[in-house]
């Protein structure tokens, strides 16, 4: 396998990835941040640690760009069609992206204390920042 193919499958993965838990967006509290976000982290850290072993010199931060990438494939024109009627959703991208970040820390230092962390600022994220998204778009809104 090739650098070029574990990029191109991992960022198709994070298309499917998004197609299998779009739904949770259907709810109005923080679900879809959870469902997105942490299926997010378990496909980064799992797509670093298979291609990892399968491509030789792969660097992680290049194939989590490439999952970031599909996510934004699959957000930006949503954008571009209707910004104001898509807001609602904007930060459940965002979280997607930081959970991908994160899921990449962790791969690289593998301690506990990274994943304690990562999941402390995935609870602070997902729970006050998801809130306080709510709150500013029914006002805007």
């Amino acid at each position: 396998m090739t650098k070029t193919a574990a990029y191109v499958i991992s960022c198709l993965l994070s298309v499917v990835m998004f197609l299998v838990t779009f739904w949770s967006a259907l709810f109005q509290n923080s679900s879809p941040y959870w469902v997105e976000s942490l299926g997010m982290f378990l496909l980064t850290f799992l797509c670093l640690d298979f291609f990892t072993k399968k491509v030789e010199n792969l660097n992680p931060w290049l194939l989590s760009l490439s999952i970031v990438l599909g996510q934004l494939i699959v957000h930006v024109p949503p954008r571009f069609i209707d910004f104001y009627g898509s807001l609602g959703s904007l930060m459940i991208g965002v979280v997607c992206i930081i959970s991908i970040i994160l899921a990449t820390f962790c791969f690289k230092d593998k301690r506990p204390y990274s994943f304690i962390m990562t999941y402390v600022i995935l609870s602070l994220f997902n729970t006050f920042v998801a809130d306080m998204w709510d709150s500013y778009v029914l006002q805007i809104l």
